[in-house]
C-alpha cells in the first residue's frame, strides 16, 4: 500500500487540514493518509499547546467518516522530542511492506535541512512539500537542487533523489485556516465551529473550562527548551 504520514502539531486539527489530507491523497493515488499527532514536538512553545491526548482525540473526531483518513499514535506514544526521522523510523517498522509518503507544509520545508538527520529522511520515504498557491515553485525546486545533488526532474513538480525516493511539490492549496486562528476565535468566544468539522468544535466546547484552567498553567510556567 501507499501510506501518507500527515505530521503535525493540530493544535487543534481544523478544516484545511481535512483538505490538504484527501487532496494529496486524491493526487497521488494513496491507499490512506494517516495524521501523526506529536506528542511533544521539540521546536514548539509549549504555553499555547493542547494536551497531546486531546489533540488526538480531535483528530479521531476529525476523521471519523472520512474514507482513506485515520490517526496514528507513533508520535503520541514516543517518549521525550519527537523528530520526523524517528516517526519515520517507527513506521517503517510498522508498515514494512508499504511506501510511505511523508506530508509536510511550506513553512517546514523551508525548516527542512535544520531537521535531525535530514539527510537520511528520503531514504526513509517519499516526502511531499505541500505549499500555497502562489507560492513560487521554481524557488522551492531551486532550494531542492542546492539540498540534494544529482537530483533529477521526474515529473511536473516532482524530482528523484540519489536514494531512489521522490520529492512532491504539491501548491494550489488554500491555506484560509490556521491553528492560531482557531484557538484565538475559541479564547475570546467568538464563532469559530466553521473552521473545524463539527465533532471537533463540539469537543472543544466540551472541554472549555478544562482547557481554559490548563492554559492558564501553561503560561505561568517558562517556556521549555529542547
Amino acid at each position: 500500500m501507499k501510506i501518507g504520514l500527515f505530521g503535525g502539531s493540530f493544535n487543534p486539527i481544523h478544516s484545511t487540514h481535512l483538505d490538504v489530507a484527501l487532496g494529496v491523497r486524491k493526487r497521488l493515488g494513496l491507499d490512506k493518509v494517516l495524521f501523526v499527532p506529536a506528542g511533544n514536538p521539540y521546536h514548539k512553545e509549549q504555553g499555547e499547546m493542547l494536551p497531546a491526548g486531546l489533540r488526538y482525540e480531535l483528530v479521531e473526531k476529525a476523521v471519523h467518516g472520512c474514507e482513506g483518513l485515520d490517526v496514528s499514535d507513533i508520535d503520541i506514544s514516543a517518549e521525550g522530542p519527537t523528530y520526523t526521522i524517528d516517526t519515520l523510523r517507527e513506521a517503517a517498522r510498522r508498515y514494512p511492506e508499504d511506501e510511505l509518503y511523508f506530508i509536510m507544509g511550506q513553512d517546514s520545508f523551508e525548516d527542512f535541512t535544520t531537521w535531525k538527520d535530514w539527510q537520511d529522511i528520503p531514504k526513509m520515504g517519499n516526502i511531499v512539500a505541500v505549499s500555497r498557491a502562489e507560492a513560487d515553485h521554481g524557488e522551492m525546486a531551486q532550494e531542492l537542487k542546492r539540498i540534494f545533488s544529482g537530483l533529477k526532474k521526474s515529473g511536473e513538480n516532482v524530482w528523484t533523489v540519489p536514494c531512489g525516493k521522490s520529492f512532491y511539490i504539491i501548491g494550489d492549496f488554500d491555506f484560509v485556516i490556521s491553528s492560531t486562528q482557531v484557538r484565538e476565535e475559541w479564547k475570546k468566544g467568538a464563532e469559530f465551529s466553521a473552521l473545524v468539522p463539527e465533532a471537533v468544535a463540539e469537543c472543544l466546547i466540551e472541554h472549555e473550562s478544562e482547557l481554559i484552567k490548563f492554559w492558564h498553567e501553561q503560561q505561568r510556567r517558562p517556556n521549555r527548551e529542547f
